[in-house]
């Protein structure tokens, strides 16, 4: 007897359960501000991302958020003044003219989990990993074909499924292809010294955006 109330006790708990989950398609649109750290005279590029997206709705507090999003990064250059760009990207000191912007176009699949301060009200909290593919690029240098990337943000959304969100998001590996922080630059006859250098020695080539965007979430 008692097996049979605990089951379907257990029974119970778990079709409510199941009942508040909610599985949501939807499209995301938005403004990159976009910049590399690091890179001399570089300044913040504005350019567009958007995104699918699936959404479930687990319970009043917590969502969890699927995404295929396309992102166009970088930086950006005046083209109206002249600018020091390494020629080498590997070496800060070895520097010869150029101003040319930095274009980087990523796909990434990205999974946000978003956290509601009150239930039932539409302000949340967003944290999540991406991971970016680098699948076109017009720069001075060879781009990582991957980033792995960290961002949060804040959003608020409508009970009608239009929301809007600011998002930052921070790129973790450096932007130079085959780039290992083991040799730097030294004196004015070009070689290299060899070093067991830190891979994060403060003078790495990082992805920076802040995005800004709404979203539109469809009940079918």
């Amino acid at each position: 007897m008692k097996k049979t109330i605990l089951f379907f006790a257990l029974l119970t708990v778990s079709i409510t359960a199941f009942s508040q989950v909610k599985v949501r398609p939807g499209v995301r649109l938005g403004l990159n501000a976009a910049n590399i750290t690091n890179i001399s005279d570089s300044d913040t590029k504005i350019a567009p991302n958007a995104g699918l997206f699936v959404n479930i709705h687990l319970s009043n507090f917590y969502e969890l958020q699927v995404e295929t999003n396309y992102s166009n990064q970088g930086a950006s250059r005046d083209n109206n003044a002249l600018h020091f760009t390494t020629v080498d990207p590997y070496d800060p000191y070895y520097r010869n003219y150029l101003n040319n912007d930095i274009n980087v176009h990523y796909v990434s699949l990205a999974i946000a989990n978003k956290f509601f301060v009150i239930p039932d009200v539409g302000l949340h909290l967003i944290v999540g990993p991406s991971i970016d593919i680098n699948v076109s690029d017009d720069t001075f240098f060879d781009v990582t074909p991957v980033d792995f990337a960290l961002f949060g943000g804040i959003g608020y959304e409508f009970p009608f499924g239009l929301g809007i969100e600011a998002r930052y998001k921070q790129g973790l590996i450096d932007t130079r292809d085959n780039y290992d922080g083991d040799s730097f630059y030294a004196g004015s006859d070009g070689y290299y010294i060899e070093t067991d250098g830190d891979y994060y020695d403060g003078d790495n080539w990082l992805n920076s955006v802040f995005q800004l965007g709404v979203y539109y979430k469809f009940n079918f």
